[in-house]
């Protein structure tokens, strides 16, 4: 099990919260995680900053990782994620995929 301290953990699990994500946003906050649910797919159109994604399933296991992925891009549907972790670029750089990974607020 893999520790990611974070100083907010945002849940989008509304229609709304999901479609909206961080499009328009400046930047994420610092440490900040953004957990999108149900989610087995996302896109980063309207970002204004690069984002990593953690893909995982209801054991909080990461099934796809992606880093620094860019504004405009669509990625494909990761089969049987559950839900999407993403956050500022570097957060999740001690997380592999394969692993099951738990957040912590730093607080």
């Amino acid at each position: 099990m893999v520790t990611v301290k974070v100083d907010c953990i945002k849940i989008a699990d509304s229609f709304m919260k999901r479609l909206r994500g961080y499009m328009f946003h400046k930047t994420p906050k610092t440490n900040e995680v953004l957990i999108i649910k149900p989610c087995n797919q996302i896109h980063t159109f309207n970002m204004k900053f690069d984002i990593d994604i953690l893909f995982m399933n209801d054991e909080n296991r990461v099934l796809k990782k992606y880093a620094a992925v860019k504004p405009g891009r669509i990625l494909p549907v990761v089969k049987n994620a559950t839900f999407v972790a993403e956050s500022k670029t570097g957060l999740f750089m001690s997380v592999e995929e394969g692993e099951q990974v738990r957040f912590e607020l730093s607080n």
